[in-house]
């Protein structure tokens, strides 16, 4: 028997669309379509767009069907999701891929769960705070940054107070904290850099290093980058007790887990943690093909 595959990527008004991704940035396409080219033939593959197309629990009424790698409208009758994933789903939806989005949206949450990792910050809640605040960081350079996930947009990494325009007014809190500078380098890589980690329940599937392009501080997905592949590098135990730290946090809370840790070593060789990401981007397809078979085995073999 085939099982039912929901995307979701629905918004209020959206369900006159003519593409499956249509109004989504192209890095969305790119990353859904990595997993969902792995999925085998017994798996019926739907998008939905409009909040109305959700009926009831886990019903609903698709935009989209996708047949050989080729999406189509779907006109039928409405089906049973054996399992949804995608933003914003209805919270009365059960057949899900529970994240640990709650710790990684707000980036204070981490501070608070994992302080002696993560640098503290101060919450500044207008421009007047951010400037009452700005000279008591110690370091040259000071980063601002909001409090949710923004793509790395709107982050200021500099020594100088940004003007009150220069700043999205949309995106307050911001935090003000000092600068990690990571510029001696990572276990033998020179210059600044984070260390990732993927985890998929307790395995390390995949483990690299991002590098930002020359007199930038940021490295991911959305930026001029340079990654290292580090998977059959060997971690040393002081950066693997506190991965296994985070992990044995997260199995209490959250039974699924996919996630990334993402990790500095100060000028001091002390390590700190830059992030973590609820959804960390399919680098390639053996993550995606690890992450496709954990669901699989968990979700859609479930009846």
């Amino acid at each position: 028997m085939n099982k039912k595959l929901v995307v979701y990527f629905a918004k209020e008004g959206w369900i006159l669309i003519k593409h499956p991704y249509e109004g989504l940035s192209e890095n969305v396409e790119t990353k859904q379509e990595a997993l969902l080219d792995v999925f085998p033939s017994n798996v019926e593959i739907y998008i939905v767009r409009d909040t109305i197309s959700h009926i009831s629990k886990n019903t609903f009424q698709p935009q989209f069907v996708r047949n050989n790698w080729v999406w189509s409208l779907y006109t039928w009758l409405p089906i049973k999701a054996d399992l949804v994933i995608g933003f914003g789903i209805p919270n009365d939806v059960t057949k899900i891929f529970n994240t640990i989005r709650e710790i990684t949206q707000d980036k204070t949450v981490l501070e608070r769960i994992f302080p002696k990792y993560v640098i503290q910050s101060i919450i500044c809640n207008n421009y007047e705070d951010i400037k009452q605040n700005f000279d008591s960081i110690s370091t040259d350079l000071k980063v601002l940054k909001p409090i949710k996930w923004t793509r790395s947009k709107w982050i200021f990494i500099q020594d100088f107070l940004p003007s009150k325009n220069e700043i999205a007014s949309d995106f307050y809190p911001y935090l003000l904290q000092e600068f990690l500078d990571t510029s001696r380098g990572f276990y033998g890589y020179p210059w600044i850099h984070d260390f990732r980690v993927i985890l998929l329940w307790w395995k390390i599937i995949w483990k690299f290093l991002r590098q930002p392009e020359a007199w930038k501080y940021t490295a991911n997905s959305f930026r001029r980058w340079w990654l290292i592949d580090l998977n059959n590098w060997e971690i040393p135990w002081e950066i693997q007790n506190i991965i296994d730290e985070i992990e044995v946090y997260c199995a209490t809370e959250y039974k699924h887990r996919y996630y990334s840790i993402d990790f500095w070593i100060w000028k001091s060789w002390e390590i700190k943690i830059f992030e973590m990401n609820s959804a960390p981007w399919l680098t390639n397809d053996t993550i995606a093909r690890n992450l496709w078979e954990y669901m699989y085995e968990n979700f859609l073999k479930v009846t």
